[in-house]
């Protein structure tokens, strides 16, 4: 698939090509019908409007025992520095999101079942190299291996210093799970995740120690939950006062 194109050579064009396939593949992973190429790149800022999740991964992704129906994203936005890609946060803003969900009937659950493997797979994976006469299975070493790993490593360090220091936040969500009785309602303002030091303040931190661990904080506020009985014919007809109405909540994660 095309995707975005990020010029310049380099350090700066290498760190820009290797984000730029982490987003196309994110991106076109849980987006519908999204053409990266088409998309407005304004000052570092993508920008897409009204774009549909792929229900099908969603479902696959959580493993709930739920259907889900609808999924719709009014903007997403996606700030790119690309000229300070190893020092300045990528910063993710979703706005106006509606999910919806329902019990899933006869027909949902036989799609959902795993179907049996044609080939008649055992599940045992791929076996063992087979040993040498001397004992044990060796493979030779390529002239310029030792260079291509050292490399790789790098590139996997500044990879993960960049994708531990993306900041997202997602702002008016509407998440409504709906059965033959009742109609559940879970809605925020703000959800926001954001990189912090050790310190918890907000930073481009460097990933620590030798479980590279990470630091964030996860702010949910104005947090509405409700549920409402349905009528004869699936609708709400009076709405119940909220099981709990704009709460805010405040998380601080450690990610190793």
């Amino acid at each position: 698939a095309k995707g975005l194109f990020f010029g310049g050579g380099g350090e700066r064009g290498m760190t820009a090509a290797l984000v730029q396939g982490i987003l196309n593949r994110y991106l076109q992973k849980y987006l519908k019908n999204v053409k990266t190429e088409q998309a407005a790149l304004w000052g570092g800022e993508l920008v897409f409007k009204n774009v549909e999740l792929r229900l099908d991964v969603l479902q696959e992704e959580l493993g709930l025992p739920i259907v889900f129906t609808r999924g719709f994203v009014q903007e997403l936005k996606v700030y790119l520095p690309l000229a300070n890609l190893l020092r300045e946060n990528i910063r993710i803003t979703l706005s106006n999101i509606e999910v919806i969900s329902q019990t899933p009937t006869q027909w949902d659950t036989a799609k959902q079942s795993p179907a049996k493997s044609p080939s008649g797979d055992d599940g045992v994976g791929p076996k063992a190299p087979t040993p040498t006469k001397g004992g044990s299975a060796r493979t030779m070493a390529t002239p310029g291996e030792g260079e291509q790993e050292g490399q790789q490593g790098w590139v996997r360090t500044m990879l993960q210093k960049i994708t531990s220091n993306i900041s997202v936040e997602i702002n008016n969500v509407v998440i409504k799970y709906i059965t033959e009785q009742y109609t559940s309602s879970f809605s925020w303002r703000s959800l926001s995740v954001t990189p912090t030091n050790g310190t918890w303040v907000p930073a481009f931190a460097e990933p620590e120690g030798p479980h590279r661990a990470c630091y964030k904080v996860v702010a949910l506020k104005d947090a509405t939950w409700c549920l409402d009985a349905n009528d004869s014919h699936g609708r709400v007809a009076c709405f119940e006062p909220p099981l709990f109405n704009r709460e805010n909540v405040a998380l601080r994660l450690l990610l190793r």
